[in-house]
C-alpha cells in the first residue's frame, strides 16, 4: 500500500507492506487522518523518544531508522475482519479508536510503530476492544478529531476545577482549543485563554472562552485577576509545548496555582524552580486519556454539544501530504488539516 513514511528523520510517500489482521483485529480502510502536532515532534525527535522509550520504560517500542507510518487521528472503514470478531462489526462499518493496537505479543502505539502504520496509510489494523462506530451523520473528518478532543477533555477531567478555581488556558491550538470546549461544556468558567495567533484567539472565542489575550500585548495572568473574585485559585493548563513556557508559566503563576501541563515539549528546558516552590505551586504532567475520554468526545461530537467541525481548515491526498506537514505549522490559517490517503472525492476537489 501507499503511505507517509518516516524514514530515517526524513518523510516521503512510498510503498510499504499491507496490513493483515491478527486474532481480535480488523482492518480499516483509512478513509482520513488529521495532522498532529505529535507527527512533527516525530519527525524532528524520534531518535530521543526511542531511546527513552527503551531505556527507560516509556511505551513507543519501535526503530527511527526503520520505516515509520505515522498518523493518530483517523477514521476508517472496515474492509477485513480478522479471526475471534464479534458479530458486532460489519465490513463497511466507518470507526474511529484509540490509537493503539493490541497483539499477540503485546501492544503497539500507532504512528510510534515500525509494524503497524498509523492513518497517514491506505490501511490500518486496529484492535475491535478499542473500535468505536461512527454514526452516519457525521463526516469522516470530523470523527477523525475525536482523538484531539479526547485529549481535551481528559485535561478538562485532570484539571477538575472546583467552586472557587478559575483556569487559564495557554495556547489554543487544536488541544488548547478542546480543553476551552469540555471547560465549556462543563459550565466552568469564566475561561481565560492566552495566544499569540489572532486566528487562533478568534478560534478560542467559539469553542467559548469568556476573555482572550495576547500575551505580546497583556501579561494573561494580570487579566485574568480582574475577572475573578479575590481569593479565587488559579489552575492554568499550558497547552503550547514549547521551551521556556512552562518556565514563564512557574514565574508568574499566581501563589497556590494548579498547572496542568499539556504541552509536550521534546527539547531539554530550564526552570527557576525556587519561584515554584515558594509559592507553592503544584504542577501535573499530561498523561493520556482513558476510555471513557474518547467515548465522551465522540459523543460531544455527535450529538452536537462540541463543534470541532471549524477546526478542519485544510485537506489533502496522499501526494500532498509531505507539504502539508511543513503547512501545518502556519497557525494564522490552520488547526488541522486532513490528509485522505484514498483521494479527496468530488466534496473537496
Amino acid at each position: 500500500m501507499k503511505a507517509m513514511v518516516l524514514r530515517s528523520g526524513e518523510l516521503r510517500i512510498d510503498h510499504v507492506p499491507d496490513p493483515t489482521p491478527q486474532s481480535g483485529q480488523v482492518i480499516v480502510k483509512s478513509l482520513c487522518c488529521c495532522i498532529c502536532a505529535s507527527d512533527l515532534h516525530m519527525v524532528h525527535h524520534a531518535e530521543r523518544l526511542a531511546e527513552w522509550s527503551r531505556d527507560h520504560g516509556g511505551p513507543f517500542d519501535f526503530d527511527p531508522h526503520e520505516d515509520i507510518v505515522l498518523g493518530h487521528e483517523f477514521c476508517g472503514e472496515i474492509v477485513e475482519i480478522g479471526s475471534n470478531i464479534s458479530n458486532s462489526l460489519s465490513i463497511g462499518d466507518r470507526v474511529v479508536s484509540q490509537p493503539i493496537v493490541f497483539s499477540d505479543s503485546g501492544f503497539a502505539v500507532l504512528g510510534y510503530s515500525n509494524e503497524y502504520p498509523g492513518g497517514f496509510g491506505e490501511y490500518m489494523a486496529l484492535s475491535e476492544s478499542l473500535i468505536l462506530p461512527v454514526p452516519d451523520e457525521i463526516p469522516s473528518e470530523t470523527a477523525a478529531l475525536m482523538e484531539p478532543l479526547s485529549v481535551g477533555i481528559q485535561y478538562a477531567r485532570i484539571s477538575n476545577v472546583q467552586d472557587g478555581e478559575a483556569p487559564i488556558v495557554i495556547g489554543c491550538g487544536a488541544i488548547g482549543l478542546a480543553v476551552i470546549a469540555a471547560f465549556k461544556e462543563k459550565g466552568i468558567g469564566p475561561i481565560v485563554a492566552a495566544d499569540l495567533s489572532p486566528f487562533r484567539r478568534q478560534m478560542a472565542i467559539q469553542m467559548g472562552a469568556d476573555i482572550v489575550v495576547d500575551p505580546e500585548e497583556e501579561n494573561p495572568i494580570d487579566v485574568w485577576a480582574r475577572g475573578v473574585a479575590l481569593g479565587t485559585r488559579c489552575v492554568i493548563v499550558e497547552c503550547v509545548g514549547a521551551t521556556g513556557v512552562l518556565g514563564e508559566i512557574l514565574i508568574t503563576a499566581p501563589w497556590s496555582s494548579r498547572i496542568i501541563v499539556a504541552g509536550q515539549n521534546l527539547e531539554d528546558d530550564i526552570f527557576f524552580t525556587a519561584s515554584a516552590h515558594t509559592k507553592g505551586l503544584n504542577v501535573q504532567f499530561g498523561g493520556s486519556p482513558i476510555a471513557s475520554d474518547y467515548s465522551n468526545a465522540l459523543s460531544a461530537i455527535s450529538k452536537g454539544k462540541i463543534d470541532v467541525s471549524v477546526w478542519q481548515t485544510g485537506h489533502v491526498d496522499l501526494e500532498g501530504a509531505v507539504a502539508a506537514i511543513a503547512d501545518s505549522t502556519d497557525t494564522e490559517r490552520h488547526t488541522r488539516i486532513a490528509v485522505h490517503p484514498h483521494g479527496l472525492g468530488p466534496s473537496f476537489s
